[in-house]
């Protein structure tokens, strides 16, 4: 049988050496934020016109048919809809991929995937 009570009054902590960390600076954790909650507005915009019944069907029928310019003339006529990165879809769903442009000139910092199922 193991002695527990000893085990614990000899145990030494690991010692960690001391790392310099840089400055903790949130701007551009608070651009990327605003950039997401543009992107969840864009998903609303793309989530109202594929609730629209003759929408759907149209969207649909295209891709049944792998009509994919149709598919993509489709989500581009959604007025306002300027973020839509990506679509694949498949005979069970769809996937839109969102990306944000750019901070500053930096590369895209945000995307937001909207996986639906239709068959």
């Amino acid at each position: 049988m193991y002695n527990l009570n000893w085990q614990a009054r000899n145990w030494v902590p690991f010692q960690y050496e001391l790392r310099q960390f840089p400055a903790i600076d949130t701007s551009e954790l608070s651009q990327s934020v605003q950039r997401a909650q543009y992107l969840l507005q864009q998903s609303q915009i793309l989530l109202t016109q594929l609730g629209r019944n003759t929408f759907a069907y149209q969207l649909m029928d295209a891709a049944q048919k792998s009509n994919k310019a149709l598919v993509q003339r489709l989500i581009n006529s959604i007025p306002g809809l300027t973020v839509v990165a990506d679509i694949q879809y498949s005979p069970t769903g769809i996937v839109f991929l969102l990306q944000s442009p750019g901070i500053s000139g930096a590369a895209d910092c945000c995307s937001l995937s909207i996986v639906l199922k239709w068959g």
